[in-house]
């Protein structure tokens, strides 16, 4: 019999504590999609590489993440301590290289344990950053519509 590949048998834990935390309650959708994308994308490396997951653009518009809102939803899952954005230092040549990420909630690559920044997040301040994230998105939306108006 073969030997299985890490990545088939590889799983992420949501603890209790994580799963009724207002961190996690009150993630939008747009934040849980990308959320999973990213545990798919650990999942993928065997569970061993979360600190260095690399996910696109596309990758995220594929996980049904409008393009428009993935600056803003990876902003919001900072804000709230449920994950980092490792934004390169320095380009290289012409191109930005890619963003890699990590989930607070698994042990980062070469680390025993979780750092749980989410912790930090209490009820008013996670409504708060929710908030200002869905009526951020509002007003984009109606500005769009107002420039819709205006070239007709």
């Amino acid at each position: 019999m073969s030997r299985k590949r890490a990545w088939l048998t590889a799983w992420v834990p949501h603890r209790l504590e994580l799963m009724i935390s207002p961190s996690w309650r009150l993630a939008p959708v747009p934040l849980r999609r990308m959320l999973e994308r990213l545990e798919i994308e650990h999942m993928r490396h065997g569970g061993l590489n979360n600190g260095a997951l690399f996910v696109s653009f596309g990758q995220f518009e594929e996980a049904s993440i409008s393009r428009r809102k993935i600056t803003a939803t990876q902003a919001l899952g900072a804000d709230l301590g449920l994950m980092e954005t490792i934004r390169p230092q320095e380009p290289s040549g012409d191109l930005r290289g890619p963003n890699a990420y990590r989930l607070t909630y698994l042990p980062a690559k070469g680390c025993g344990v979780p750092t749980d920044e989410w912790r930090k997040v209490d009820q008013d301040r996670a409504t708060e950053l929710v908030d200002a994230f869905h009526n951020a998105e509002r007003a984009e939306v109606q500005s769009r519509k107002s420039r819709q108006k205006r070239a007709a």
